[in-house]
């Protein structure tokens, strides 16, 4: 029962709270406002900002995936930043 109980323990201390991100979307060239925070789930580990130019102007900020995130650094008519710390973004 002991054991049990540890390695629910461990588990929860392991597992500790989920990385909260903030999160908005524009049609504009300038990087939104948030509006609210999004709490990122699954494979969603980072946070992230981006500002699109082209072929559309629009911005967000939103839970993703750092590999997706890290995508739109190098995506041209992008600019883009990741983080991995609460509202970082």
């Amino acid at each position: 029962m002991r054991a049990a109980v540890f390695a629910i323990l461990l588990l929860v201390i392991y597992q500790g709270e989920a990385l909260k991100c903030n999160f908005c979307f524009s049609k504009e060239s300038d990087l939104c406002t948030p509006t609210r925070t999004q709490t990122c789930s699954g494979a969603d580990n980072a946070c992230g900002a981006v500002i699109l130019t082209a072929p559309v102007s629009s911005s967000f900020r939103q839970c993703m995936n750092m590999g997706v995130c890290q995508g739109w650094i190098s995506t041209p008519g992008a600019f883009a930043t990741c983080c991995s710390t609460d509202l970082c973004n």
